[in-house]
């Protein structure tokens, strides 16, 4: 087992994270921290870092320097972007880390750190063509991504942090100071034709974004707490615009989801998502919770135990796997062998269920974690395990996705229609859907049944189906006691008959 940390320093905020990785080479979060040191502030009359931010970068890396060695964590893998890149006195500054916190800051070009951002979101975002953005607060990195390759970056010199300094004269930004601004950052975008037009999806890194997913998660009373992954159309981003333009400063931090320390950089952040949203000819905006220290990491995964490209081939079973990675050795034996017996199940009950690849994988994942929930009382783990499901660091899947894995788990476990109705998270799924989760979940309950000794005595399943009726042959290994198996297979044959209105006929046999 080793810890690594990882230091994001930026224009506006620094972000630090120490990663645990096992020696099974699953790996988890285990401490973070986030300050707003706003390095770049009053830096572009001289282009210079001033004294006060840079004491107020320095008060955190000593801080994080202290707390890396008290978490044992050895390997620190620290970078700086635009202020100090942008900065004359950028090399002083990053002596004076060294000097002072023992850490050797890397300050890294637009290109690398485009590249560090898409590294953290190819591989926690199930998209394959998109326009990726890191909004900082002195400058914007734009990547077009297609069939999940970076195909071209640029950083622009244009941030949050610089376009409020640049434009806003007072305390507010008037109209015709918000005009001005949109038409600088339309023509910094004018210079890019590599993005007019493309018509892809947006996918948003950075405070600004995050800001704006809570912001209408809290207007809309979101049932999933989770920023990373969700989705915010053209049609909703210009209202919160028109929201926070039509308030003052005082008024904007009283926003709920709005955090205070951005509210007097809200509007310019804002302008410049919808500016590029109008360029490219998005329609909407997908918001990552993971960027840059996470491409950090994952860089260093990638070389360390992946591959030297640090791109994950499938990132929803990647994330699942190393979720499970987590459990007891003889529970993640179990849970490997429930989904490769669901799987069975899915492919043999097609015509059955007339589900698709994608829900196939679905239940892929729901039968790998269909028992975390045990880490926490195993009374009650299926509403556990669907709690767990949700709110893990499962990438490459949308909300209603998560939700929809979780009550499978639940289902199967025996969770009944009243808890789906009850959950928060059963809002995101019409009628349609929970009747889908009762079908779907039957094959892992089924698959749960088979295992109920926890032996992994079966070696296969075969099914014919037939008009009324489906008859479903278990293999198992010679001399088996099957009869704990054959209890809990018959407790489940009255609801099989509800959701696929057949007969289920069960014969256990020895494979030969």
């Amino acid at each position: 087992m080793k810890r690594v940390s990882f230091i994001d320093l930026g224009s506006n905020s620094v972000r630090f994270v120490i990663m645990e990785i096992a020696d099974n080479g699953s790996y988890q979060l285990i401490y973070q921290q986030k300050e707003s040191i706003r390095l770049s502030e009053n830096m572009w009359t001289h282009n210079r870092l001033t004294e006060e931010a840079i004491q107020r970068a320095l008060s955190s890396m000593k801080a994080f320097s202290h707390m890396a060695e008290a978490m044992d964590s050895h390997e620190i893998y620290a970078v700086a972007t635009a202020a100090v890149r942008l900065a004359h006195n950028g090399g002083e500054f990053i002596n004076r880390v060294k000097e002072e916190t023992g850490i050797d800051l890397v300050c890294i070009s637009g290109e690398e750190e485009a590249h560090l951002g898409f590294l953290g979101v190819i591989n926690t975002i199930g998209l394959r063509d998109f326009v990726l953005f890191d909004l900082g607060g002195a400058s914007v990195e734009v990547t077009l991504v297609r069939d999940r390759q970076a195909l071209r970056s640029v950083s622009l010199p244009m941030g949050a942090l610089t376009l409020t300094g640049k434009f806003q004269s007072d305390k507010e930004m008037s109209g015709e100071e918000r005009l001005r601004m949109q038409a600088y950052i339309q023509e910094l975008l004018s210079d890019e034709e590599w993005l007019a037009g493309v018509g892809l999806p947006l996918v948003g890194i950075g405070g600004t974004a995050r800001n704006l997913a809570k912001m209408d998660q809290r207007a809309h009373e979101y049932p999933i707490a989770k920023l990373h992954n969700y989705e915010l159309t053209r049609e909703r981003l210009e209202a919160i615009y028109r929201q926070v333009c039509n308030k003052t400063l005082a008024q904007r931090r009283k926003i709920s989801g709005l955090s205070q320390e951005r509210a007097d950089i809200i509007i310019a952040g804002t302008a410049l998502i919808m500016e590029l949203m109008d360029y490219t000819k998005a329609s909407a905006m997908r918001v990552s919770g993971c960027g840059l220290r996470e491409g950090l990491f994952y860089r260093y995964y990638g070389e360390n135990y992946m591959n030297p490209d640090g791109i994950i081939d499938n990132i929803l079973l990647h994330s699942a796997e190393n979720v499970l990675l987590g459990m007891p050795q003889n529970d993640l034996i179990h849970a490997k062998y429930i989904a490769r017996l669901t799987d069975m199940l899915y492919e043999q009950w097609q015509s059955l269920h007339g589900g698709d690849d994608r829900m196939r994988e679905l239940l892929r994942v729901a039968a790998l974690l269909h028992d975390i929930g045990k880490r926490i009382n195993y009374y009650s783990h299926a509403r556990h395990s669907a709690y767990m499901i949700v709110n893990s660091n499962l990438y490459g899947i949308s909300h209603y996705e998560q939700a929809m894995c979780s009550f499978m788990a639940a289902d199967s476990h025996g969770a009944n229609s009243k808890y789906m109705k009850s959950s928060p998270y059963g809002r995101l799924l019409s009628d349609d859907d929970k009747g889908v989760v009762h079908r779907i979940s039957m094959m892992l309950a089924l698959a749960e049944a088979i295992d109920e000794s926890h032996e992994q005595a079966t070696v296969s399943v075969s099914t014919v189906i037939k008009d009324d009726a489906v008859e479903l042959t278990v293999w198992t290994k010679h001399g088996v006691n099957t009869s704990i198996a054959e209890v809990a297979v018959n407790k489940l044959l009255k609801q099989f008959k509800k959701e696929y209105k057949r007969t289920l006929h069960v014969k256990w046999c020895e494979a030969l």
